[in-house]
């Protein structure tokens, strides 16, 4: 029930042409409003410019994204995260960068830096950076480095899934690269 509320209350608010901001306002109010208590959606509401390169976003309580440009990350500008969808009392803070043509985006959820070994050690930032950035160097489109992150994950946390743990790849190509497919 709580991702009918939320996802029919973004899609309403889409369609009204709302900014983001406004977006999760609405989403935070339908679920504060029909569910109550103590219930909330986590999300990443997102819009990309393809003709500029502008990218403007709302963390309502998942990690910050990261941005892979070539192999090395480039530092987003500060942006405070906002609380869940359903537990806001404010209208979030709509942060914004530009991205360049080539760049990887990646959104993920904690269960990606949180997946933890049998012997308790966290997957991690740093080992999610590195990996990033070492599949990059190594020439493998964002459909391979998604699916061996994923495998990388499963692994570190011997096939035992804890929490949901989920990655977003979007890959800015302005169609003017060439391209070799294995």
């Amino acid at each position: 029930m709580l991702a009918s509320v939320a996802i029919s209350a973004y899609r309403h608010a889409r369609r009204n042409a709302l900014d983001l901001p406004d977006i999760a306002a609405e989403v935070n109010g339908a679920i504060a409003g029909q569910l109550g208590g103590s219930r909330f959606a986590t999300a990443v509401l997102a819009r990309f410019d393809i003709g500029t390169g502008r990218l403007r976003w709302i963390n309502a309580g998942h990690p910050a994204p990261l941005i892979l440009r070539a192999s090395s990350l480039v530092r987003l500008p500060r942006c405070p995260p906002a609380r869940p969808l359903g537990l806001q009392e404010d209208k979030p803070v709509c942060c914004e960068t530009r991205l360049e043509p080539g760049d990887r985006l990646l959104l993920y959820t904690d269960g990606i830096t949180e997946a933890r070994s049998p012997a308790g050690e966290f997957f991690g930032e740093q080992r999610l950076a590195d990996f990033i950035s070492a599949a990059a160097a190594a020439g493998q489109p964002a459909p391979e480095m998604v699916r061996r992150l994923m495998r990388h994950v499963l692994d570190h946390q011997a096939d035992q899934l804890q929490d949901d743990a989920s990655i977003v790849v979007l890959e800015w190509r302005t169609g003017g690269e060439r391209q070799v497919l294995p």
